[in-house]
């Protein structure tokens, strides 16, 4: 039995899917990697400190100029296979829990279909400046806090404090950006040297709920997160299997198959075989 046969057998056993998604499954879509042959920071070795919370404050135009230039990039990309096969088995519900964690900016994910999609590192398309009083003094906060223990409204709940990083956030999908006559609003992405405050909140309770099966795809071993996460699925269901796909790089270091294949490519083979 080959990897693809093994892992679309693992899939078609599972209940509860998280899938964490990198900057591998975009590229199909020609958006350039980070860390990759030919990625931004190779390309430009400055990019981590333009992109840093320290360059928020000692050169705000710096940031805007690159974001600008992301979302050019990005505006016009169409999601590939690989993004629309995920979409397609969340409308079909195909596991009784999924959910897709992504370090993408980009949101394919969601301009494919995908509704359950945890933003980890912000995104292109949103703004955000500070709150005008502390998030748990929030109206809104009470309210939230009564319908946790609902199951239905709990996901919404957790996916919006996770969105809102106790910000005030808004889309904006305006290119070039407009004209900002408030310094305070930034793009709502997560910059270098920032901690993720409440970004991980979602992805950290789907955590804690056992999922059977870890779909990892174009993910870089260089991302701290990654092992994080696998770490912490791991310690909730020690059984858990962890699938990799990544055609540069076998990045997991856990027990897990590795697949050395394009994301696209991959997932078609396997959603045929799970038909």
């Amino acid at each position: 039995m080959d990897s693809v046969t093994r892992c679309a057998d693992i899939l078609s056993k599972t209940q509860r899917l998280l899938v964490i998604t990198g900057a591998g499954i975009s590229a199909e879509s020609g958006i350039s990697t980070y860390r990759g042959t030919n990625g931004a920071y190779v390309n430009n070795p400055d990019l981590p400190s333009i992109m840093s919370a320290e360059g928020l404050l000692a050169d705000r135009d710096k940031i805007w100029k690159h974001i600008e230039e992301i979302r050019l990039q990005c505006q016009t990309a169409e999601p590939n296979a690989a993004h629309r096969i995920l979409a397609q088995w969340e409308q079909e519900q195909r596991f009784s829990e999924f959910l897709i964690a992504t370090q993408n900016i980009d949101g394919l994910h969601q301009k494919a279909g995908s509704d359950r999609v945890s933003e980890l590192h912000g995104s292109l398309w949103q703004l955000a400046r500070p709150r005008t009083k502390s998030f748990t003094e929030d109206d809104q906060f009470s309210e939230d806090l009564k319908l946790m223990d609902f199951p239905e409204m709990r996901d919404e709940i957790l996916q919006r404090w996770s969105e809102e990083n106790q910000q005030e956030i808004w889309e904006d999908r305006t290119v070039p950006f407009p004209p900002f006559d408030d310094p305070a609003i930034r793009p709502n992405i997560l910059l270098f040297n920032e901690p993720y405050g409440s970004r991980l909140i979602w992805v950290e309770d789907f955590i804690k709920r056992k999922p059977d099966t870890i779909l990892v795809i174009g993910c870089s071993g260089q991302v701290a997160l990654l092992p994080q996460l696998l770490a912490q699925c791991r310690e909730a269901n020690p059984d858990c299997a962890i699938i990799n796909i990544n055609p540069h790089e076998d990045c997991a270091e856990d027990k897990h198959e590795y697949v050395g294949l394009g994301a696209s490519e991959c997932l078609t083979a396997m959603n045929q075989i799970m038909v």
